[in-house]
């Protein structure tokens, strides 16, 4: 008997995660899914432990381009509607995909695919792909609907990616304006304020306090504003 990692969906859709005995994997599957469960992946609970680790350092470190990752998955969609099996169309994709970076991950999920890993496995063990894409292509997989629910998982992500770029381009305006005002405010405590000071001492006149003080900011500003705006950059770069 072998130990496994197993991680299963109920009927409520709640996701479990346990470490089950049996003799083969085959048997783990059919045991579990003759009662119901949707069947996620199961891994050899030490390989699942270094596939994890891997998974977690490929994420951190990798990210692929949506934009381009939608057009092979376009495309993928549109030869399986052509009636070409699942791995012909992988075939077909592998050595013309628009982002070079993807290209080594199709790949491996070719070969995968041809070793006779389910696709979902294959998507999952390359560690850089979206985790609920992995979970629509086992879904699609498991209804035998593979290029409908691609279809809406494309659409899903054009949305999302339509109203991410609404957002950004509705902030970029009063981000501009409140670089501009900060940069007026800059100018202002820097140059002119300093600028009536030496005006003001010339007429030995005496100042309030709160005039004062302005005054001394701006002259103290106007000795560190090159340092400032280098750490003003620094910070903004690093966030």
């Amino acid at each position: 008997m072998s130990e496994f990692v197993l991680k299963y969906a109920d009927s409520r859709g709640e996701v479990h995660s346990q470490v089950a005995t049996a003799a083969t994997e085959q048997e783990l599957r059919e045991r579990f899914s003759g009662q119901g469960f949707l069947i996620y992946s199961i891994q050899p609970r030490r390989g699942a432990i270094a596939l994890s680790n891997n998974i977690n350092i490929g994420q951190r470190g990798k990210k692929i381009n949506l934009e381009k990752f939608l057009i092979f998955n376009q495309q993928f969609v549109t030869l399986i509607r052509a009636g070409l099996p699942i791995l012909k169309g992988l075939d077909l994709l592998a050595d013309r995909l628009t982002d070079p970076k993807l290209t080594p991950y199709i790949q491996s999920v070719r070969d995968e695919v041809r070793q006779g890993t389910q696709l979902s496995d294959a998507f999952e063990k390359q560690g850089i792909f979206p985790k609920i894409y992995i979970t629509s292509v086992m879904a699609g997989e498991k209804s035998g609907s593979l290029g409908e629910v691609l279809e809406r998982y494309i659409t899903y992500q054009k949305l999302a990616l339509a109203v991410r770029k609404k957002v950004l381009l509705s902030l970029m305006y009063p981000s501009i304006l409140v670089v501009l005002v900060v940069a007026l405010m800059v100018f202002l405590v820097t140059y002119v304020v300093p600028s009536f000071a030496g005006l003001y001492t010339s007429m030995s006149a005496k100042l309030p306090a709160v005039t004062q003080l302005l005054i001394d900011v701006g002259t103290t500003a106007k000795n560190y504003v090159l340092l400032s705006a280098l750490a003003v950059f620094g910070g903004g770069t690093a966030l």
